[in-house]
């Protein structure tokens, strides 16, 4: 049964791994595109909230705390679509594969676990490898810098949902949360003078956004949060480093030379991979326990 789920697991990560191929697909700036995505997002999780007659048992706190961390979760697509439209997809992902590291310095103050001081290790080897990145890709600081941003963002919400899922149903939490990222989003718009607040969509930003808000984002979100409630939240932080590994390889079968980097770009990203993946492996095995499962 854990394996069905591990499974389940990774055909998730496989989705969040198109979601930054569709991301450069979409000709719209960064607030516009999580902006749509977070309304046909919501309005599919909403008629599907309806069909299955789920319902809302929130009281104001619960409330206000789920959309907080919808803030957070809009904050998230935001910094990761705006490192894509600056830069490129491999970059992007490069400073999102940050992620473990984050959530396992955040995990001891959400989910009261033990500080695991190998962290300052890691951290230091992975400031190396953005060292690395850097010094040989000059287009790379910003798209790098908003990557790390929504690997912190990203950490904080994925972890957090680990507490939210043992009170409420997944489809609330995801439908709350969109609400709270579509309202941060939105005052950001009217907050941005340079973009329209109802941005117009072309045929294919529209069904680009379309597979991007339904398969991407309204299912995949809400199995993520669902699979919570089997395998810890450290897990599938640890699984999701498999995000810029897919996205990577789909940039480059797609867009070909615009997402080929240099040498040193390819040995600071696979030295980040390496740490991540390493990392619950050395954890483990200093605590003397499973910290995956």
């Amino acid at each position: 049964m854990k394996k069905n789920k591990f499974l389940y697991l990774h055909f998730i990560v496989l989705l969040w791994g198109l979601t930054p191929v569709l991301g450069k697909l979409i000709s719209l700036q960064a607030l516009d595109l999580v902006w749509w995505r977070l309304v046909m997002s919501a309005i599919c999780l909403l008629f599907f909230i309806f069909y299955k007659k789920i319902t809302f048992k929130l009281n104001a706190i619960q409330l206000l705390e789920i959309l907080a961390m919808g803030g957070i979760v809009g904050l998230h697509w935001y910094f990761f679509y705006h490192a894509i439209k600056i830069s490129n997809v491999s970059i992007a992902l490069a400073g999102f594969s940050t992620i473990t590291l984050f959530a396992s310095l955040l995990q001891p103050f959400i989910l009261n676990k033990r500080f695991f001081w190998g962290d300052v290790f890691y951290g230091l080897v992975i400031l190396i490898a953005l060292v690395i990145i850097l010094q040989y890709e000059t287009l790379a600081l910003y798209g790098l810098l908003f990557g790390v941003l929504s690997a912190i963002t990203g950490a904080v919400f994925s972890i957090y949902n680990g507490k939210l899922i043992v009170k409420h149903d997944s489809s609330i939490i995801t439908f709350v949360e969109f609400v709270g990222a579509f309202i941060l989003i939105s005052v950001c718009k009217l907050l941005d003078s340079s973009t329209n607040f109802l941005p117009i969509l072309t045929t294919s930003d529209f069904i680009f956004t379309l597979i991007l808000s339904v398969l991407c984002t309204t299912i995949a979100f809400t199995l993520g949060v669902q699979i919570l409630k089997y395998i810890s939240p450290f897990t599938v932080v640890v699984t999701n480093n498999l995000e810029p590994v897919y996205g990577i390889l789909f940039s480059v079968l797609l867009f070909g030379e615009s997402e080929i980097m240099s040498v040193q770009f390819y040995i600071g990203a696979v030295l980040i991979l390496l740490m991540v993946f390493s990392y619950p492996y050395f954890k483990r095995k200093l605590y003397k326990e499973n910290l995956l499962v």
